[in-house]
């Protein structure tokens, strides 16, 4: 096995919507540990493997490109198993698909709501309904090829890269058409949501919570998977010890090469990270929801939208606060 280090830096494959990830491979490194480094930059990661000299290819994601593929969601970061999951070719359809619908919505709101566009009302509605069922059919479609590829993963899940599909059982709807128009108007209504929350509404929420930190929200989510071929406890041991020395967030798979005392911190960590990514989705949610009231409220004036403002308002505040204190608490230990 060569101790030879080759840095090679270029663009991954797997880069979402033009997003740059870094590759650094070093020689003689394959897929046998898997471990993930939250919070630490490319170049610190690298740094304490060539020092450790462990064979290893380092790949690095940016923080929104951690954020919209879902690299640090605690479900991942708690996983004893991260072989890599197939791409499907589902993903940038949904994604394409609903991202249509989502602007169609939108436009077709607008059209009741300016005076300009009234006389394309009919249209823009007719045209949100038959994306709305384009997109539902095509997330029905993804979630039968979802379905049928489970059984054959070895730990009887799916090895695709739409974790966030559920397996929807559709047969009732089919064989019920005003079950089907039921199930359309939720799902269409609700993934509709989830899109915009998720791919529209977050990313711009993290960038503003990333200034109002100075940088320490961004910071928290830089991501980077360590691949290396050799599973040698004492220098898995010393990487994933001097990683932490230096306040990264460790996956659940570096705990079988940790003292019992490392293990705890880096248990600890995962469960801040995952109290403080709650309290951004639940201000993110709260934060939707108060825009939402203000957009409303302009247009229909009302005192009772008094009601409403004042709990979002307060849960936005609340949120945000018990955010910022997860965030310090993991940055400044």
């Amino acid at each position: 096995m060569s101790r030879r280090f080759e840095i090679e830096v270029g663009q991954a494959p797997g880069a979402f919507l033009g997003w740059e990830a870094s590759f650094i491979a070093v020689d003689g490194s394959e897929a046998g540990f898997t471990g993930i480094v939250l919070g630490l930059s490319r170049a610190d990661v690298e740094w304490v493997v060539q020092a450790r000299m462990v064979p290893a290819r380092i790949v690095a994601f940016s923080p929104l490109s951690t954020l919209v593929l879902g690299l640090s969601r605690e479900k991942t970061l708690k996983r004893s198993d991260l072989s890599i999951r197939h791409a499907s070719p589902w993903t940038p359809v949904l994604l394409a698909v609903w991202a249509v619908a989502a602007v169609a919505f939108f436009v077709a709101i607008a059209s009741f709501l300016r005076s300009g566009l009234s006389e394309y009302r009919v249209a823009f509605v007719l045209l949100t309904i038959l994306l709305g069922i384009l997109a539902i059919m095509v997330t029905g479609l993804a979630a039968r090829e979802r379905t049928r590829a489970a059984p054959g993963a070895g730990d009887g899940t799916s090895r695709d890269d739409v974790p966030w599909l559920p397996d929807i059982p559709l047969d009732p709807a089919i064989a019920a058409p005003e079950i089907a128009l039921v199930v359309l108007a939720i799902a269409f209504f609700l993934v509709l949501g989830a899109f915009v929350l998720f791919l529209v509404w977050l990313p711009a929420v993290f960038l503003v919570i990333s200034l109002l930190t100075f940088g320490a929200w961004w910071r928290l989510h830089r991501v980077a998977f360590v691949m290396t071929s050799q599973r040698r406890p004492a220098d898995l041991k010393a990487v994933g010890e001097d990683l932490l020395g230096r306040g990264a967030i460790l996956s659940r798979t570096w705990d079988g090469y940790l003292e019992v005392p490392s293990m705890r911190v880096a248990a600890d960590r995962r469960r801040s990270y995952g109290m403080s990514w709650r309290f951004f989705v639940l201000f993110g949610i709260a934060s939707l929801g108060l825009a939402s009231v203000l957009v409303a409220e302009r247009f229909f004036p009302s005192p009772d939208w008094t009601y409403a403002i004042v709990p979002l308002a307060g849960a936005g505040l609340l949120f945000f606060a018990a955010l910022l204190g997860c965030v310090y608490r993991l940055r400044f230990r």
